[in-house]
């Protein structure tokens, strides 16, 4: 873009000529204008100073009169400067130059006396005058723009420069502190101060390569605890291994043992679960045998009141052959009384005596008997009645054994079961002592793997210098063993 003072150029002629007359009609309306301006942006404003009123005055004529000259644009570019820098440029040219613009072409339209055509042309020719007031402004403050543009670019292209430079000092410091630690050399330090924006940078390096020091110091000791630890460790796994060898190989010989007991426990309980068969039956037959004793019982009380009315009947019949005795003896008398007449009857006589005395003979043979058979029966109701007691007392006996051989068949399942249980228990003891086994035996290798590598980091270590005298002092190399 080209300077302003080259695009607008002064008016001449008629146009000149209808400004002047333009800035005749309008200078009595300046004061009105430049109050209700600077109201715009200072409310409190009641009066213009006359110092302004008549820098307005001039800017005002040039602007009609179209003389825009050196004067006018330095002139102008000062003042837009100071209103923009009082109150910005977007509110200078939306506010200040609108209300501007408004007022001065109110006062145009305030001039009644003028035709259309007149009145258009001085619209016209004030518009113009305006705008380009607003072009130099807008121009001025884009030359001023540019101008700091120019040198805060020049300004910044030397503080650029200046920081390269101490960039590229600050560079070569920290690469040759780096390519320091890099070798190993963690004792490293930036004593000398930086430029400013580089003593963040030297104070973290400082602050790491510390921290790594510290850190490598923590893992020199770190890895000999380690190295320790791994020896002891791998005495205890070894220790372990053996103890746990012995164990599966004690929980072997025990699950083979419970296996044995097991199987005889299982054929007790089985032998039991038969005896239990055996009295349940034993009881059942001591129950028949005590029911038939008691039926025994009962056949021989009936017996003994059977033989009990047999001596009565024989005592009934002892008497009938008493009596028949005596009617025999007194049908002898009668006969004997009667001589020969009585001979047939006491024959008769004596032979009834005869059968009396034989059925007397036979009732007293019968009651003998009959007696003898009592005390018999009565013997036998009283060895019966023992019986029958004896075989209830077995009954109870065999009730009680069958109940305690329940009891016992009862044991020896619960014992069957829980050595079963025992069993299994056992059986599953020595499959997880024997994985335990593999398990400590792949510990021992791994821990052995662990220790060569913990030496080998112990190598490692001994790279770097973290002392500041030389290379870390470590003690790794006995563990090497």
């Amino acid at each position: 873009m080209g300077k302003i003072e080259d695009e607008i150029k002064p008016w001449v002629g008629e146009e000149r000529r209808r400004g002047e007359e333009l800035f005749e009609h309008l200078e009595k309306h300046i004061r009105d204008v430049a109050v209700k301006c600077f109201k715009s942006f200072d409310p409190t404003t009641v009066v213009v100073p006359e110092e302004l009123l008549r820098l307005e005055a001039v800017k005002f004529r040039r602007l009609c009169e179209g003389e825009f000259k050196r004067e006018y644009f330095d002139t102008q570019g000062k003042v837009i400067r100071e209103i923009s820098n009082k109150i910005g440029f977007t509110r200078f040219i939306v506010d200040a130059c609108s209300i501007y613009a408004i007022e001065w072409t109110l006062a145009v339209l305030k001039e009644t006396r003028w035709s259309a055509s007149k009145r258009e042309a001085f619209i016209r020719t004030l518009m113009k005058g305006l705008y380009t007031d607003v072009a130099v402004a807008v121009h001025s403050l884009i030359d001023d723009m540019n101008a700091d543009a120019e040198q805060q670019r020049a300004e910044f292209d030397r503080q650029r420069a200046e920081d390269a430079q101490a960039d590229s000092r600050a560079m070569a410091i920290l690469g040759k502190a780096l390519s320091s630690l890099a070798s190993g050399n963690l004792s490293v330090q930036l004593t000398d101060p930086l430029p400013e924006k580089h003593e963040g940078s030297r104070r973290d390096f400082n602050n790491a390569a510390e921290a790594l020091r510290q850190a490598m110091l923590g893992i020199s000791q770190t890895s000999e605890d380690i190295c320790r630890g791994m020896q002891e460790i791998s005495s205890s796994t070894s220790d372990l291994s053996r103890r746990t060898e012995q164990q599966a190989s004690s929980l072997e010989e025990t699950a083979a043992a419970l296996d044995q007991i097991t199987a005889t426990v299982r054929r007790t309980s089985e032998g039991a679960s038969q005896a239990t068969i055996v009295a349940a039956s034993a009881k059942d037959e001591a129950g028949k045998s005590s029911q038939i004793m008691k039926e025994a019982e009962v056949a021989m009380s009936e017996i003994a009141t059977s033989s009990s009315q047999i001596t009565q009947i024989v005592s009934v019949i002892d008497e009938i052959a008493f009596q028949t005795n005596l009617l025999a003896l007194n049908a002898g008398v009668e006969a004997a009384r009667a001589g020969e007449a009585g001979k047939g009857f006491a024959v008769v006589a004596q032979e009834v005596r005869a059968l009396a005395q034989r059925s007397a003979d036979a009732a007293k043979e019968i009651r003998g008997l009959i007696a003898t058979s009592t005390q018999q029966v009565e013997r036998g109701v009283t060895l019966v009645e023992s019986t029958g007691q004896t075989l209830t007392a077995i009954v109870g006996k065999v009730t009680e054994m069958d109940r305690l051989i329940t009891d016992i068949a009862a044991s020896a399942r619960e014992q069957a079961t829980g050595l079963h249980e025992i069993n299994t228990a056992v059986n599953h003891m020595d499959q997880v002592t024997q994985q335990n086994a593999a398990m400590v035996e792949e510990s021992t290798a791994a821990v052995n793997e662990m220790n060569a590598r913990s030496i080998e980091l112990a190598k490692l270590i001994q790279r770097f210098s973290i002392t500041g005298q030389g290379q870390a002092a470590l003690s790794f190399t006995r563990y090497a063993a």
